[in-house]
């Protein structure tokens, strides 16, 4: 079995860190290039910023943010929010990022993911499949706010056949809780796809995480619970190790 990433999320409203529940209520948390500072003297495998503001006011991830993450960085580390085109992925590689994420844009065209994946590779792309709640398992888009009639068995059989590098999985109802991972979701997409998934949305302990990555996680993204526990990603990773598994780092 590949080895386990953990992913520290970082959720940006294009200035500063934000954190919310349910994809929404979001509040300020920190400053985004102090985040930054804070996790490269970490011990992680990779950081993922998402705006979250930008597909809703019709702009892009700031460019200006990258360049500064660019600088401060020396891991690896992926964006997302309002990329729409193959000449601006191409912008945020050539910035200093190493993945792009896409939601929104490859929900409506998945040629896009072909496009920079011809470019840059499979592993230059992750997408974002965002579900609505544990009982209506309704993929949305737009930051969840629009309900698509996407089929979640095709979706992924698209997005595998398109060049997806790997899948992001989120549940809006769960985001921020710290409850747990939608752990059916998982273990479902791991039956359609042999694409690395990342399990995102709800991650409130190591026990959690173990239950993520035995229904079939490769990687667990995780965001509240390295913001307002004490818990760190070096600390994490020791408790999954103590549970018996591998993790890149650690």
């Amino acid at each position: 079995m590949p080895k386990i990433r953990i992913i520290p999320i970082v959720l940006t409203n294009g200035t500063t860190v934000v954190k919310g529940k349910n994809f929404d209520n979001w509040r300020t948390v920190g400053d985004a290039k102090a985040v930054a500072n804070l996790y490269s003297r970490r011990n992680i495998d990779e950081l993922m910023f998402l705006d979250v503001h930008a597909r809703k006011d019709g702009k892009k991830i700031s460019m200006d943010l990258v360049k500064k993450f660019s600088e401060i960085l020396n891991i690896p580390f992926s964006v997302g929010g309002g990329i729409n085109t193959l000449s601006e992925a191409s912008e945020y590689f050539r910035n200093g990022a190493e993945k792009v994420v896409l939601g929104t844009a490859a929900s409506q065209d998945t040629s896009l993911i072909t496009s920079i994946a011809l470019k840059y590779g499979s592993q230059a792309v992750t997408v974002s499949i965002d579900i609505e709640s544990c009982e209506n398992r309704r993929i949305v888009t737009n930051s969840g706010r629009k309900i698509t009639n996407l089929n979640l068995q095709k979706y992924v059989k698209d997005l595998t056949s398109a060049g997806a590098g790997e899948l992001l999985l989120q549940n809006v109802e769960l985001e921020g809780e710290m409850k747990g991972y939608d752990l059916e979701l998982i273990s479902s997409v791991r039956e359609m796809t042999s694409l690395p998934i990342i399990a995102s949305s709800g991650c409130g302990s190591a026990k959690h995480a173990k239950m993520a990555i035995e229904s079939g996680a490769n990687a667990v993204a995780v965001g509240s619970l390295f913001h307002f526990t004490e818990i760190t990603p070096s600390s994490l990773a020791l408790d999954l190790k103590s549970m018996g598994f591998e993790l890149r780092r650690a």
